[in-house]
């Protein structure tokens, strides 16, 4: 309890010299959007510097219920960013209609495919019925970053160097139509994959 108080008190201040401290790109999407809201999609490695470039749109994120997820909202929460507490898959029925509620809104969201208990790379289904049942599409999101950290979590969450730059590059958006079947949203989970740059592994069934 003494060690979560404490994670909660200095995140706040040591994300703001952090991503501070960081030269980015930033989206050029604004909170309002003029053709509609995106998904923002990344891998659960990538998720420090892509919510660095998305604070410009200032999207609704998808965080989980555990004592890591209240740090982040309380980290967060003075940059515009919105909060949706759940998670998309078979049991997190709650943070999934947040977030189609959200995009119908007219409001971007960004989720990490892979996140919140990995396996890293694993696509889940959350983003690709977001997309189908919303119409938003999904933008995936990949990080080039020279001088970087990996922390010694499941999925070796990146941080860049304090200090330096990095780029976050955008790829093509994958669009899933309302009525896609079974085998087109495996393809479409295969696409987003390859997207993110995860071949292969990221496109097994979820359990």
């Amino acid at each position: 309890m003494l060690l979560q108080r404490l994670k909660l008190l200095v995140a706040p201040p040591v994300w703001r010299l952090l991503a501070g401290s960081w030269r980015c790109n930033e989206t050029p999407l604004g909170p309002q959007p003029d053709h509609g809201p995106v998904i923002f999609a990344c891998l659960h490695r990538d998720i420090l510097p892509a919510i660095r470039y998305c604070r410009p749109a200032q999207p609704t994120l998808l965080v989980s219920k555990s004592p890591d997820g209240a740090i982040l909202t309380r980290t967060l929460a003075r940059n515009g960013f919105g909060f949706v507490r759940g998670s998309t898959g078979h049991d997190g029925r709650e943070g999934f209609v947040g977030l189609l509620r959200t995009l119908r809104g007219g409001r971007h969201v960004g989720v990490a495919v892979d996140g919140p208990r990995g396996p890293f790379g694993h696509v889940h289904e959350g983003a690709l019925q977001l997309a189908r049942r919303s119409g938003a599409s999904i933008l995936p999101l990949t990080v080039h970053a020279s001088r970087s950290v990996h922390l010694n979590t499941w999925d070796r969450t990146l941080v860049p160097v304090p200090g330096t730059s990095f780029q976050v590059i955008p790829g093509l958006p994958v669009a899933i139509e309302a009525d896609a079947n079974d085998d087109q949203l495996a393809t479409a989970r295969r696409i987003l994959a390859e997207r993110l740059g995860v071949t292969g592994g990221g496109c097994h069934g979820d359990s």
